[in-house]
């Protein structure tokens, strides 16, 4: 079998000064070439584009000809870092194009080394990120007004638990703490935490709960009023839990719940009667 021929290749054609420009201006990001006194040597149509400049005038020339002077001090800062570390850079800086118009770029700066290994220039390629920071700035903003907005809305969240948990004194001595809607876990430890500051705020001797106004008693809730109890008599406080519905009562047998410890009646006004029957005795007592 015959061998294919061995492919010729024109060397001083893809030498030429023209191929590398072109290959340099398929790039769509600005890139360009600075000896080590800052001129530039190549650049792409990209970079052209961005300064607004001709590739004919820029060659040879170098930043303070087309860029204000304190982001040209930013440039050569950085391009003698660079010739000095031999290392690679990359950059977030700002130019100001032709047009007047500044945008957000990203540099990354190569060094680029002679025959002898000596740093002799650099080569930059250039990423245009002023629509990425803009909108990076939007998140920032809309981040900032949803906290802003969740702060609110825990705000109101613990003023509406003030509201809805408000612990009563309906008589020297005994509290009422009337609860209404669902009890869930938050709202269930802001009422612990309001009606044993009230119970030792006023020296209670009786809290009256009254759970008329909660639809739904389960599990959680059975637990939440057996712990306000039992704190509460830490406190030297008897409770009084009325308002239990004949619906809400078989709910708590067939959960398993044991309020045999714990003094119940039918409605508020059963438990007032009661409380004041038990603080009226308490009082003949002591006396």
């Amino acid at each position: 079998m015959s061998q294919p021929p061995t492919p010729t290749i024109d060397e001083s054609a893809w030498q030429s000064y023209e191929l590398l420009q072109s290959a340099l201006d398929v790039f769509d990001s600005p890139f360009f070439i600075k000896d080590r006194q800052h001129r530039w040597v190549a650049c792409n149509e990209a970079f052209c584009r961005l300064l607004g400049q001709p590739r004919g005038l820029m060659i040879g020339r170098s930043d303070p000809d087309f860029v204000p002077a304190d982001q040209v001090a930013g440039f050569w800062r950085d391009d003698d870092e660079v010739f000095a570390s031999g290392q690679a850079r990359t950059i977030e800086e700002q130019i100001t194009g032709a047009d007047g118009v500044t945008r957000d770029i990203q540099t990354r700066k190569w060094p680029l080394r002679g025959a002898d290994g000596q740093v002799i220039g650099l080569c930059a390629a250039i990423a245009d990120i002023t629509e990425i920071n803009r909108r990076q700035e939007q998140i920032g903003q809309l981040e900032a007004e949803v906290n802003q907005q969740l702060t609110i809305i825990e705000s109101q969240g613990a003023l509406l638990d003030e509201l809805s948990v408000p612990v009563i004194q309906v008589w020297d001595g005994i509290l009422l703490l009337p609860l209404i809607g669902i009890v869930e876990s938050r709202r269930a430890a802001r009422v612990l935490e309001s009606l044993l500051d009230a119970v030792g705020r006023m020296g209670a001797e009786i809290v009256i709960i009254d759970i008329t106004g909660v639809p739904v008693v389960d599990t959680s809730v059975a637990s939440y009023l057996l712990r306000a109890v039992q704190a509460t008599q830490l406190l030297g406080c008897q409770s009084i839990l009325v308002g239990i519905s004949p619906e809400i009562a078989q709910t708590l047998v067939g959960l398993g719940v044991d309020f045999s410890r714990i003094t119940t009646r039918a409605t508020l006004q059963n438990g007032l009667e009661y409380a004041l029957r038990r603080l009226s005795y308490d009082v003949r007592v002591r006396t």
